[in-house]
């Protein structure tokens, strides 16, 4: 519960904190999202802007929410959406992959074996490798529906084209997606 703290500083006018309160609020935010965006984007450079950048939005929008319910996640959502404007505006289509699913260490049943754990996270090794051997189209499209949220008239509105051509498109992505997860998880070439 400690580390959520910051978060509340968030909600309330982010200004009328003192500079050193400013400076931890910020390192805090740092952390919390530095770590996902440089394993999207493989780029420091890109992450730091995007952390800054994400933060002014933070700031400037927490304050008016109604709805606090699922605020952590409402952060995240910021940061990436963020990083995913600055490359489409950059047209620097990098290797992005999702990030691993974060376990929360408060909740006891959560907690899994280290053999449970190495397995998890060969299988999401092998799940992001098998993601970039998707052609840029199939993957944007299922990071688009399944990372972002978005549903198929969203995507299709988003990409110019038909919500028909959208599904289409995310059977055959899932189908190739699958055909290279399966060759690598279920019968690896070792």
């Amino acid at each position: 519960m400690k580390y959520l703290r910051w978060l509340y500083l968030l909600r309330n006018n982010f200004h009328l904190l003192d500079r050193d309160t400013q400076k931890i609020v910020y390192k805090t935010y740092w952390h919390f999202i530095y770590r996902d965006i440089i394993y999207l984007t493989k780029s420091h450079e890109l992450a730091e802007d995007v952390v800054q950048e994400s933060f002014l939005k933070v700031v400037a929008s927490a304050p008016s929410l109604k709805c606090t319910k699922n605020f952590k996640a409402w952060i995240q959502k910021v940061a990436l959406n963020h990083m995913y404007d600055l490359l489409k505006k950059t047209k620097k289509y990098h290797h992005v992959a999702e990030p691993p699913i974060v376990k929360d260490k408060e909740v006891p049943f959560l907690h899994s074996s280290v053999s449970e754990q190495v397995e998890n996270k060969l299988r999401n090794r092998t799940l992001y490798d098998a993601m970039n051997e998707l052609s840029p189209t199939y993957r944007k499209v299922l990071l688009m529906f399944y990372f972002n949220e978005k549903s198929q008239k969203e995507i299709a509105q988003e990409l110019n084209t038909t919500e028909q051509a959208i599904a289409q498109t995310m059977v055959r992505a899932r189908k190739k997606l699958y055909g290279y997860f399966s060759s690598k998880w279920i019968h690896p070439n070792y």
